[in-house]
């Protein structure tokens, strides 16, 4: 019985460390997370729940199906930018080695460095890249492994876009 207690007490603790409060007082489960973009602007996942679809694709820069799909990724942000934010989460070592990628790529998103956070907030990444989608109400509705096309990444974002 004791064994039961403690776990339920250490589950509900950690679930409580890592909720945010938002702006109507709820609370954001750990992976609507607040971070410093590579070129140093700050975003919050928090602030497009019930505005746009969000998308979060973690990937690295010595990844060959990462960079097979970053191109369609950055033409799905242009055709949907009223409507989705992608946010691609580096695992690269070094974010100076992410910082040249993304210059040379010109991403049209905002990308960061993860240091390892990231990745747990999300049950930890395995493959790469993975991609997850939230919808309008902060919940993960896909876990998608493996790189996708343009029109696979649409017919997703399409699936989930809200309804007016």
């Amino acid at each position: 019985m004791t064994k039961y207690f403690i776990v339920i007490v250490s589950l509900f603790l950690s679930l409580t460390l890592f909720a945010k409060e938002n702006q109507k007082g709820g609370k954001y489960p750990h992976f609507i997370f607040k971070a410093t973009t590579i070129d140093g602007k700050n975003i919050d996942l928090a602030d497009h729940i019930g505005k746009k679809l969000i998308m979060v694709n973690f990937w690295a820069t010595w990844c060959a199906p990462c960079r097979y799909e970053i191109p369609d990724l950055i033409n799905l942000q242009e055709e949907f930018k009223d409507k989705l934010i992608i946010v691609g989460v580096s695992l690269d070592r070094y974010v100076d080695s992410v910082k040249i990628f993304s210059q040379k790529y010109k991403f049209n998103y905002p990308v960061v460095h993860d240091d390892g956070t990231l990745n747990y907030y999300y049950g930890g990444i395995a493959s790469i890249p993975t991609t997850f989608i939230i919808n309008y109400e902060g919940k993960i509705v896909e876990r998608i492994i493996g790189a996708r096309s343009f029109d696979v990444f649409k017919e997703f974002v399409v699936k989930y876009l809200k309804k007016n």
